[in-house]
Parts: C-alpha cells; sequence; structure tokens
C-alpha cells in the first residue's frame, strides 16, 4: 500500500474531520518550539524509530506526518509503509504549503 501524499486543504481535512488519527511532527525540537501542527506529537526524525516504539501507535492506525518542506516525513511515511503501516498520509509540501495556504500553527 502507498503512502498518500496530501494537499494542506486534504490534510486538514483529514485531521480534523476524522477520528483517531495521530498527527506527527517529524522536526527537531527546535523547529517544533516555533510552531506546530495543533495536536501535534513530536517525533523527531533523527530519532524516530524509538519514538514510534515506545509510542502506542499501531499498525492500523492513521499516522498524518509533516516536516518543514514534506522530504524527511515522506522518507519516514515511506519506511512506515515498508514496516506495514495501512493508513500513512504525508502533507507534501510540509509546512512551506501549510502556510503559505494561510493555516495556523500554535506556538
Amino acid at each position: 500500500m502507498a503512502v498518500k501524499q496530501l494537499s494542506s486543504d486534504d490534510f486538514k481535512k483529514l485531521i480534523t474531520q476524522q477520528k483517531n488519527v495521530w498527527i506527527i511532527d517529524v522536526r527537531e525540537l527546535y523547529e517544533f518550539q516555533q510552531g506546530y501542527i495543533k495536536g501535534a506529537k513530536l517525533m523527531p526524525s533523527t530519532r524516530f524509530t524509538e519514538e514510534l516504539e515506545k509510542s502506542k501507535i499501531k499498525k492500523t492506525d492513521k499516522l498524518a506526518l509533516y516536516c518543514q518542506s514534506g522530504s524527511r516525513s515522506h522518507f519516514l511515511s515511506e519506511q512506515l509503509d515498508q514496516l506495514g503501516y495501512k493508513n500513512v498520509f504525508n502533507l507534501e509540501i510540509g509546512l512551506v504549503e501549510w502556510l503559505e495556504y494561510g493555516k495556523k500553527l500554535v506556538k
């Protein structure tokens, strides 16, 4: 099953209209502290495997990943897909597009 690449509008619909979606920010702590999508859990790409193992995320859960430009989250989304996670979504152009289209971050 392939990772679904979402525009900022589709990503926002997913995280606001569906229940039980894990919103995962894979940026580093200093980036997260500058602002993040409401409800996001920080799981930095540099420690992603360890954070995933500590989490209660199941392979059937919906996972919505994002980063600044979409590249780190895309890479990790592909890894999750290969590990058997069934519902993986990536914010394709990351927070760059999210902010460009006027969507807000929590600070």
